[in-house]
C-alpha cells in the first residue's frame, strides 16, 4: 500500500477539481491585466509560482462535495479567484511588515522592487477580490468575504502587538492564528454553501471544518519554523528571528526549568536574536519533545473535523480527511 503524503494528497485534490482550478487561474490571469505596465509585470512575477493554492482549492472541493449542480456552477470559480487575491494581498503586506525576502521559493516583491510596490500590489489585489465577489450575485457571500478580510487585519494587529511577548497564552495564540489564517479557510469552505443557499447547519459545519484546518495548517507551519527544512519556501527560523512567540515556544516556556525559562525570555526580549540563540532553543525544544506535543495538539483538532466529515461520505470528504491527516505530518 502506497504511503499517503501531503504532496500526493494535494495532487489528488487538484486532479479532483482540475477543470475548475484551471478556469480559476485563467480568471486570475485575466484580472491582473492593466494598462499600467508595472502591475501585470509584478503580478505575473508574484503568481509565477502558484503554490498549493489551498484556499481556492478548498472552495472548489467543498463546492463539489455539497452541490449536485457543481459542473454547471460558475460563481464558485469567481469566489475561488477572489480568495486567492485576498490571500495574495495579505502575503504582500506581510512581507513588508516582516521584512520578508523570500516568498514561495523566490525573492519577494518588496525585496526586488521595494515596500511601496508590494503594498500597492496588495491593494490592487484586494480591489480585484471585491470585483470578483460581485460576480457571485450573492450579498451574503460578499459580506462573508468582506468580514474575513477585516478579521485578517485584526489578526495582523494582534500578532504585531504580541511580538516578543513571552507571557502570551495558548488561547491568545489560537485567537491570532484563527483571525490571521483560519478564518479565510473557513470562508473558503462555506462560500459554496452560501452561493447555493444551503441550510445554516451545513454552512456552519463547513465553516468549522475550514477554521479547524486553518488552525492545524498554521500550527504545523509554526512548528516547521523550528523542525522543518528550508523547502517550506521561507527561511528556517524566520519567525524566531522576527520575535514571534508561537506554539512551540509557548509550550517550551511551560515545560522548561526556571533558569532555562529565564534565558528564553531574555533571548526574545533582545532586539536581534542570533543563530547561537536559535541553536540553544533547538536543544531545549528537542530535550522536552516539543515537536511531538505540537503535533498532538493539531491531532486533537483534526479529530473534531473527522466527526463532521462523516456526514458527507463521498470522494471529496475522503480527500479532505486525507488532507487533514497528511497536513499534520507534512515536512514543507
Amino acid at each position: 500500500m502506497k504511503q499517503l503524503t501531503f504532496e500526493k494528497t494535494i495532487l489528488s485534490i487538484h486532479k479532483e477539481i482540475q477543470a475548475k482550478l484551471n478556469r480559476t487561474n485563467k480568471t486570475i490571469d485575466r484580472y491582473i491585466k492593466s494598462e499600467i505596465p508595472i502591475i501585470p509585470k509584478l503580478s505575473k512575477y508574484f503568481f509565477n509560482k502558484r503554490g498549493k493554492q489551498l484556499r481556492p482549492v478548498l472552495c472548489l472541493l467543498s463546492s463539489k462535495m455539497i452541490n449536485n449542480n457543481y459542473k454547471e456552477m460558475n460563481s464558485d470559480i469567481n469566489m475561488a479567484a477572489a480568495l486567492e487575491f485576498i490571500h495574495g494581498a495579505t502575503l504582500l503586506h506581510d512581507d513588508v511588515i516582516d521584512k520578508g525576502i523570500i516568498r514561495r521559493g523566490q525573492r519577494s516583491i518588496n525585496d526586488i522592487w521595494s515596500n511601496k510596490f508590494s503594498v500597492l500590489l496588495g491593494d490592487f489585489m484586494f480591489s480585484k477580490s471585491f470585483q470578483l465577489m460581485t460576480k457571485g450575485n450573492s450579498l451574503k457571500a460578499m459580506e462573508s468575504l468582506a468580514e474575513v478580510s477585516s478579521k485578517i487585519s485584526e489578526g495582523e494587529f494582534m500578532q504585531l502587538s504580541n511580538e516578543q511577548n513571552v507571557s502570551i497564552k495558548i488561547n491568545e495564540y489560537l485567537k491570532i492564528i484563527t483571525l490571521k489564517t483560519a478564518e479565510l479557510f473557513g470562508a473558503a469552505m462555506k462560500i459554496p454553501a452560501i452561493l447555493t443557499k444551503k441550510d445554516f447547519k451545513l454552512t456552519k459545519q463547513l465553516n468549522t471544518l475550514g477554521i479547524n484546518y486553518g488552525i492545524i495548517f498554521q500550527i504545523i507551519d509554526d512548528n516547521l519554523d523550528y523542525f522543518g527544512s528550508d523547502k517550506t519556501g521561507k527561511k528556517k527560523g524566520q519567525d524566531f528571528f522576527e520575535g514571534k512567540i508561537t506554539l512551540p515556544i509557548i509550550i517550551l516556556l511551560k515545560k522548561s526549568k526556571f533558569d532555562e525559562k529565564e534565558k528564553i525570555k531574555l533571548i526574545f526580549k533582545k532586539k536581534n536574536r542570533t543563530k547561537k540563540d536559535l541553536k540553544y532553543l533547538n536543544l531545549l525544544l528537542n530535550k522536552y519533545k516539543i515537536e511531538k506535543e505540537c503535533l498532538e495538539y493539531a491531532e486533537k483538532i483534526s479529530t473534531k473535523s473527522f466527526r463532521i466529515l462523516k456526514r458527507f461520505n463521498n470522494s471529496q470528504s475522503k480527500l479532505l480527511r486525507d488532507l487533514l491527516i497528511t497536513s499534520i505530518t507534512r515536512k514543507s
